[in-house]
């Protein structure tokens, strides 16, 4: 079977740069999902089409197999201008239709017919589901979704990020909104990370009315191999660095510091417990803290300073992604103030036994049993995030060790990327 994925924006080679240019979680998803497929199924080829950018220290070859795996190539393609960074929210319409022409000389070339394509986010979805209009064999088209246009331009007014207009013009969501409709409409399947999107997809795009058969779920996942318990005596090496003593509980946030990961809520949570926290020995752990202050680094440390909160914030740099054990390891418990489509992060973190504390309102609805394996809460609701965090700091140890344990046995009968790749193999084969 000869399947094509495609993301214009997305690089499944940086998993040593994540967090720069918008690579997150669909970097991860990109990268270790192909390997589970052509894995289980050496049958299974698998091409990802991405854009080339000449200044991209990964592009030494634009066509290479992904991590030496044979059945796995990655290829980049122009797509916009190739001298420099082009925003995620700038690639539709035009830079799509250019990438589409590549990919089809490309596959001319090599004489290459594919199966089926399939789109990852909005401008992977429009590159997919013109591909299929343009072949004449019309192969199928299946769409991960990553995330939503018009739920993350609600959310965003929701958080009052800006006016409807600003948001607007920062991500363009009247082109992107307008071009997944149109995607939706073409889809043989529609993949939402988690019943919390599929909901919203039913509700909200007017191209999947309720019920529609072509919606599955299909999660995230992780692989236990490549995410290891760090070595003994990391806990307590990392904490000597960072100041915490043994017996403090630290609290970690391990996202990127960015308004949509819920730093701020966080903070006004904890002035909110303050009374009843302060009566414990706690830090909250901001990791990836940035290096060159941004705007809301800088009003984090405001909302600090204000709540007299110094004391019990510790923020630290990012770390590369085979660092982040350790800090799991040093951490008796993580929290995700944020509405996560279906975060990676919470599977390490459950893969590792932290007791996690999640949104009810993202994917995490789907993996947490409440009171038995994490804690869900409105992440927008500041009682609520300060009534959890305040129940995990008194938590009896053996309990949340018991949390932690229950949280991993989740994790491995029914997250692994494998598992995830035999959904999605099905899938393939269905359609």
């Amino acid at each position: 079977m000869r399947i094509l994925w495609t993301s214009p924006h997305c690089r499944p080679d940086w998993l040593d740069r994540l967090g720069e240019e918008s690579q997150g979680g669909q970097t991860v998803v990109m990268n270790k999902l192909p390997h589970a497929l052509s894995r289980i199924d050496p049958a299974v080829s698998i091409d990802i089409f991405t854009r080339l950018q000449d200044d991209d220290p990964h592009a030494e070859s634009r066509v290479k197999h992904l991590d030496n795996d044979p059945g796995v190539r990655l290829i980049r393609l122009p797509c916009g201008p190739t001298d420099r960074y082009v925003p995620k929210e700038e690639l539709y319409g035009e830079a799509v239709t250019e990438f589409v022409r590549q990919i089809m000389d490309f596959a001319e070339q090599e004489g290459r017919a594919y199966d089926l394509v399939h789109g990852h986010y909005a401008d992977g979805w429009e590159t997919a589901t013109t591909l299929k209009a343009c072949w004449s064999h019309h192969p199928p088209a299946l769409l991960t979704t990553h995330s939503l246009g018009r739920r993350k331009r609600e959310d965003s007014l929701k958080r009052s990020e800006g006016t409807a207009e600003e948001l607007d013009e920062i991500y363009n969501f009247p082109v992107r909104i307008a071009s997944e409709e149109r995607s939706l409409i073409i889809a043989d399947r529609i993949l939402p990370l988690s019943t919390p999107e599929a909901e919203y997809l039913f509700s909200d795009y007017v191209a999947v009315p309720a019920g529609d058969r072509r919606v599955t779920v299909v999660s995230n996942g992780i692989d236990p191999a490549a995410f290891p318990p760090p070595p003994p005596g990391t806990k307590e090496r990392l904490r000597e660095k960072l100041g915490v003593a043994e017996d403090a509980f630290l609290l970690l946030i391990p996202s990127r510091v960015d308004p949509r990961k819920g730093q701020g809520p966080m903070l006004r949570a904890l002035h909110h417990a303050q009374g009843e926290l302060e009566k414990h020995d706690y830090r909250l752990l901001l990791l990836a803290w940035p290096e060159s202050p941004t705007a809301y680094a800088t009003r984090l440390r405001g909302l600090m300073s204000e709540y007299d909160l110094e004391d019990r914030i510790l923020t630290h740099p990012p770390v590369p992604h085979d660092k982040m054990p350790g800090f799991f390891a040093a951490a008796d418990a993580v929290i995700l103030p944020s509405q996560e489509y279906f975060s990676i992060v919470m599977l390490e973190a459950m893969l590792l036994e932290r007791p996690l504390i999640a949104s009810v309102h993202g994917g995490s609805r789907d993996v947490i049993d409440e009171g038995v394996n994490g804690l869900l809460v409105d992440h927008s609701d500041i009682e609520q995030l300060a009534q959890a965090t305040l129940h995990m700091v008194t938590m009896e140890e053996t309990a949340r060790r018991e949390m932690g344990r229950r949280a991993r046995e989740t994790i491995l009968k029914a997250y692994t990327w494998d598992r995830i790749a035999r959904q999605l193999l099905s899938i393939y084969q269905d359609v």
